[in-house]
C-alpha cells in the first residue's frame, strides 16, 4: 500500500505576495516622507530669502538717507526702534530699522515675510 503525502499549501502564494507588497509599500512611503520634508524645507528657504532681501532693502534705504541727510549725526535718535515705521514692500514682505548705537554707528534692519524674520546689521 502506498501512502501519498498531502501538501497543504493553499494560500501560500497570496501570503508571499502580501509580504512583498508590504515591503514595497514601506519603501515607497519612506521615500515619500523624505520628498515631503524636502518640499517643506524649500518653502521655508523661500520665506527666509524674501525676509533677508527685505532686510537688505531697509539697509539700502537707510544708507541712502544717511548719505543725503544729517539726521543721524547726533545721538538724539540713538536707541530708537522702528526709525521709518514698518515699511511693506510689494511682494508682501516688510522691514523695520532700529538705531542701536552712536559711536560706532550701528543700525539693525529686520526683514520679515510671513513667519520668518532675518536681520542685517550696519555699523560704521
Amino acid at each position: 500500500m502506498k501512502y501519498f503525502k498531502k501538501y497543504n499549501q493553499k494560500g501560500s502564494a497570496v501570503l508571499l505576495t502580501l509580504f512583498i507588497l508590504s515591503g514595497i509599500m514601506l519603501i515607497v512611503f519612506g521615500g515619500a516622507s523624505v520628498v515631503i520634508a524636502g518640499l517643506k524645507m524649500g518653502g521655508i528657504q523661500s520665506q527666509s530669502t524674501r525676509a533677508y532681501f527685505a532686510a537688505e532693502a531697509g539697509a539700502e534705504r537707510l544708507l541712502y538717507d544717511f548719505r543725503k541727510t544729517t539726521m543721524y549725526e547726533t545721538t538724539d535718535l540713538e536707541g530708537t526702534e522702528n526709525v521709518y515705521g514698518t515699511t511693506t514692500l510689494s511682494i508682501g514682505s516688510s522691514y523695520i530699522i532700529n538705531y542701536d548705537h552712536f559711536a560706532p554707528i550701528i543700525f539693525t534692519s529686520i526683514g520679515s515675510y510671513q513667519n520668518t524674520k532675518r536681520s542685517v546689521e550696519l555699523n560704521f
